[in-house]
């Protein structure tokens, strides 16, 4: 209950931006496929979920940075530390899923989107893992002011570096349709949850050990 609390607060901190998000996730997928059809909807759906995750997950950040006085105050309430940091993981999957229901829902109603490859979501909750695994215990340690870059340049250099790694293979999910798709989506899921619970132990940890303002 504590945990929906303050997932409760990062969505009412987010709320003029949610109109955003929503048109991000929304008009990425149809927007790509419009100018760049040869990477049908997979490109669109990775931009929509890392510009989607990245604004929203900076935009929080900025605000607890503009006003650090406020997680002093929930400290001293029944919110431990431990649930402030958990909540922010929460907060970066939902988004997530929430690209994934809209993008699977387009599917249905532009057919050169194609279909809703279970497959690809694992491999992006994969990669939305990693970096958020990263991103996330570095802020805590460093603050938001010595990381924010780190979204920019992921958020500003993405369409222009991702379409290489389609192009070249990278990203082509031939290599693993001889294996079963569970055993595969299974393993990814698993990995996803290792890396989550790694960083997330480790911001627990870091933020609890800063000294607040």
């Amino acid at each position: 209950m504590m945990l929906f609390n303050l997932l409760k607060k990062d969505v009412l901190i987010i709320k003029k931006y949610v109109l955003i998000m929503l048109a991000a996730a929304i008009l990425i997928p149809p927007f790509i496929l419009w100018r760049a059809p040869e990477f049908s909807g997979k490109l669109g759906f990775i931009l929509s979920v890392i510009f989607c995750v990245l604004m929203l997950l900076q935009y929080v950040s900025l605000k607890e940075y503009q006003f650090p006085k406020a997680a002093t105050l929930l400290c001293i309430t029944p919110f431990s530390r431990k649930m402030m940091v958990l909540s922010k993981y929460i907060f970066c999957m939902a988004i997530f899923v929430a690209c994934c229901v809209i993008y699977a829902i387009e599917t249905l109603l532009i057919p050169g989107l194609g279909t809703a490859d279970v497959t690809m979501y694992f491999i992006m909750l994969f990669v939305t893992s990693v970096f958020i695994g990263v991103y996330l215990p570095m802020q805590y340690k460093l603050g938001y002011e010595k990381t924010r870059f780190v979204c920019g340049v992921v958020m500003v250099a993405s369409p222009f570096i991702l379409p290489y790694f389609i192009k070249a293979g990278s990203l082509n999910l031939d290599f693993i349709s001889a294996a079963s798709s569970i055993l595969v989506c299974g393993g990814i899921l698993l990995a996803s949850c290792v890396v989550l619970a790694v960083s997330a132990t480790l911001s627990v940890k870091i933020y609890g050990e800063t000294e607040l303002a």
